[in-house]
């Protein structure tokens, strides 16, 4: 009995010792899969295994692209003018302390432009800026040297269908939510809900900063300050309270992506293909006059 265990013992070591013999005879036969950066004394990252990965049908994630998926998904674009309008929407509730911000910001303007009966200093600035960024927005991209992400034809089209969403937006919420201006006694004292300057202050800019962000970020930047100064001087004349013009700037920037996505739609639509855009420019001379010949083809 004691020998039959002994035995027992004995055969299930050499089997064990075998098994082993067997699978490093096996890993020594293999030829080396290593990567070759691997051999060197480079530090060895989860890049080098990338082609092997691909190859065997596994995906490892980079942890280049890791740190920017955030911000480069489809919706991501539409946070910041959803967190705008609901700011504005959420003012509309007098019980909520963001109604009671519009009110003390008034006071404090006041306190420095105080209205007086019918008389109030105001400054026309924001009528300009309301234009002008605008302007700039689309003719940048006519200077030499300057170049937009579009041409003038596309971009005529994203401003186009931009200002016409935001005019559609604009006065139906006025109509919808009247609501008293800071100085009551004006042509349209229920139409202070959203700010039509500040909107197309706000669809300019950001249309302004996706056509030259790549040729330098300040272009944006200064589209964005100009706005913003435009919904300054709004609040500064008594035109509009602050959840006025920060809802304005919501659907400014909400619009300008809208122009941005039916782009394709309308190339699509009316057949519009992007071809080589050629212009061309001579004089005209006829025995009375002197001028200029301008041809543009889209």
């Amino acid at each position: 009995m004691m020998y039959s265990r002994k035995r027992f013992l004995m055969m299930r070591y050499i089997l064990f010792f075998v098994i082993c013999v067997f699978c490093c005879g096996e890993a020594v036969s293999r030829t080396d899969s290593l990567p070759p950066s691997m051999k060197s004394d480079r530090l060895v990252t989860l890049e080098d295994f990338k082609t092997a990965a691909v190859a065997l049908g596994k995906s490892y994630p980079s942890r280049k692209g890791s740190s920017a998926s955030l911000f480069t998904r489809r919706g991501a674009k539409f946070v910041l003018p959803a967190l705008f309008m609901a700011y504005g929407t959420a003012a509309r509730f007098r019980q909520l302390p963001v109604r009671q911000l519009d009110f003390d910001i008034d006071h404090e303007i006041r306190k420095y432009n105080p209205m007086q009966a019918s008389y109030y200093k105001t400054y026309p600035i924001d009528n300009y800026l309301q234009i002008a960024t605008p302007v700039l927005a689309y003719g940048l991209g006519v200077i030499p040297g300057v170049e937009a992400a579009h041409n003038l034809r596309d971009r005529t089209i994203v401003m186009a269908t931009s200002y016409l969403v935001m005019e559609g937006m604009v006065f139906s919420l006025k109509r919808i939510y009247p609501v008293m201006r800071p100085r009551g006694w004006t042509d349209e004292p229920m139409h202070s809900f959203p700010s039509g300057h500040m909107a197309v202050a706000m669809t300019a800019a950001h249309i302004m900063y996706k056509e030259y962000k790549d040729i330098s970020p300040w272009i944006g930047v200064g589209g964005y300050m100009m706005a913003s100064a435009t919904g300054a001087f709004r609040m500064i004349n008594y035109a509009h309270w602050m959840s006025d013009v920060v809802m304005s700037a919501g659907i400014g920037l909400l619009c300008a992506e809208i122009g941005y996505m039916m782009l394709p739609v309308w190339h699509s639509l009316f057949g519009i293909e992007d071809k080589y855009i050629q212009v061309a420019a001579m004089p005209v001379f006829t025995d009375r006059s002197i001028g200029l010949g301008l041809v543009y083809q889209f």
